[in-house]
């Protein structure tokens, strides 16, 4: 159950991460002067490589971060079954 937590909050910040990048490329020719409007592409080119970094880590890493998820969670129900209000 955490693992699937923690998946669904890295792939809507992937989500959003994404998308910012894309819509930096989409609305980068609106800007006006040329040095800026290279500084928002190049930004957003990072922006989109960061992102692709970091969902490729996740899913080369991902038995990984299963047990490290299950570990947490095993450790999470002991603490709450030996510390009961």
């Amino acid at each position: 159950m955490l693992y699937e937590t923690v998946w669904l909050f890295f792939a809507l910040g992937m989500g959003i991460f994404l998308s910012i990048g894309l819509l930096g490329l989409l609305f980068s020719p609106s800007i006006p002067k040329r040095i800026f409007r290279e500084v928002a592409v190049i930004l957003s080119v990072l922006i989109l490589f960061g992102g692709i970094y970091f969902s490729y880590k996740w899913y080369s890493e991902k038995k990984e971060i299963q047990g490290m998820a299950q570990q947490v969670e095993l450790a999470l129900k002991q603490y709450l079954k030996t510390h009961k209000k």
